[in-house]
């Protein structure tokens, strides 16, 4: 059996802590690390009128919307998706391939991604045939993680393949 590991990054504390679990993986069993980040569609439109948001893309949010590879992204007007956004999708999947290659991961792929959150990394998995999955959980509360589920349940819950959530 190939193995290869999937680690979704948002940014945050518990995603960084993924990334360093995922690429100790890796390393230990020889296996290619994918990086990915997915960045929600039209969250520029959505938030445009809120103060304090302008076009400022909060990491870890969940839009629904279709997931298509960021390259599509200039030939697709009005989507929402600006510049700075895209920019610091970029800068999160390039500090968590950074961090995986410092940690001995030769083999280190990077995948910004537009799309709902668990569908897109549930999809990416499938993609590229991972083994393993490894996400952060969110640390919501009890009483908004039943209300809003989480990136982390879905893709425990609908994965082909193993799934590893650092707290």
């Amino acid at each position: 059996m190939d193995n290869h590991i999937l680690v979704a990054s948002d940014g945050s504390d518990k995603a960084r802590d993924a990334v360093a679990m995922a690429a100790k993986f890796a390393k230990a069993i020889d296996a290619p690390l994918t990086v990915l980040h997915v960045a929600p569609p039209n969250f520029a439109s959505a938030t445009q009128s809120l103060p304090g948001f302008g076009h400022v893309l909060p990491v870890g949010n969940m839009i629904p919307g279709m997931s298509r590879p960021a390259g599509e992204l200039s030939r697709t007007p009005g989507d929402g998706i600006d510049e700075s956004a895209m920019m610091l999708g970029k800068t999160i999947a390039d500090e968590a391939r950074n961090v995986a290659r410092g940690l001995g991961v030769e083999n280190v792929t990077v995948r910004l991604e537009v799309g709902d959150c668990a569908e897109t990394i549930l999809e990416t998995a499938a993609e590229i045939s991972a083994s393993l999955i490894v996400v952060g959980s969110r640390g919501l509360g009890r009483l908004k993680g039943i209300l809003l589920g989480s990136v982390s349940k879905k893709v425990a819950q609908d994965a082909q393949c193993s799934v590893l959530i650092v707290r």
